[in-house]
């Protein structure tokens, strides 16, 4: 959780090609944020995302996104109300994202789905015996999906690793457990979307990366 608090804190040096490199414990490898600095405006539009009654994991994974991406893409973020995305489906609709990226200035599009769900017991070895520990855990699984704006074609579809974690006490609730695996995974989510690919000639191709 410590990335996602102190992203206000961390110390800005400008290089000689006027590229802004994050020095701080936990920041993102430079190679990265010079991909980032790159990119234009990013819009984090919003997410497929399983019902929850703790939380509204699609809101706050936007709210989190955002704030890291505000340190390391100089053009900036679309700030609007996160998208009510429905359905798998609603991902690959050309025409709906072609019309979304038109009236929020066509920049690079980022959704796809985040699923929180409930994780195995915890399995200590304590000598020769197992022990099930019956701790609160949950699992976070996303799939990003970067969009073209000037067109609503997708650029590149990637799953990112599941991120797992148990929890005891307050730490156990899902808006905990949550924010912490949002904080283990935030480098691959900037690594994904800095990596966005330039608009391919042939828009119907999509690479999915594992």
């Amino acid at each position: 959780m410590v990335r996602v608090l102190a992203v206000g804190l961390i110390a800005i040096v400008v290089t000689a090609c006027a590229r802004r490199i994050v020095r701080a414990p936990n920041s993102l490898p430079a190679s990265v944020q010079l991909k980032a600095a790159r990119l234009g405006r990013v819009w984090v539009a919003g997410f497929v995302a399983g019902r929850n009654s703790e939380l509204d994991v699609s809101t706050e994974t936007v709210r989190l996104l955002r704030a890291q991406l505000r340190a390391y893409v100089p053009a900036g973020t679309v700030e609007a109300e996160p998208l009510a995305v429905e359905s798998e489906e609603r991902l690959s609709d050309v025409a709906y994202w072609r019309r979304q990226g038109e009236e929020h200035g066509t920049p690079l599009i980022v959704t796809g789905s985040v699923k929180l769900l409930l994780a195995p017991p915890a399995i200590v070895q304590r000598g020769p015996r197992t022990i099930y520990i019956p701790t609160a855990g949950r699992v976070l699984e996303a799939t990003v999906v970067l969009i073209d704006g000037h067109t609503g074609a997708a650029l590149s579809i990637q799953r990112l690793p599941a991120r797992m974690r148990h929890g005891i006490g307050r730490s156990s609730s899902s808006l905990s457990l949550f924010l912490q695996l949002v904080d283990r995974a935030i480098p691959d989510w900037l690594a994904a979307i800095a990596s966005a690919p330039p608009v391919a000639t042939d828009r119907e191709s999509i690479q999915i990366k594992e």
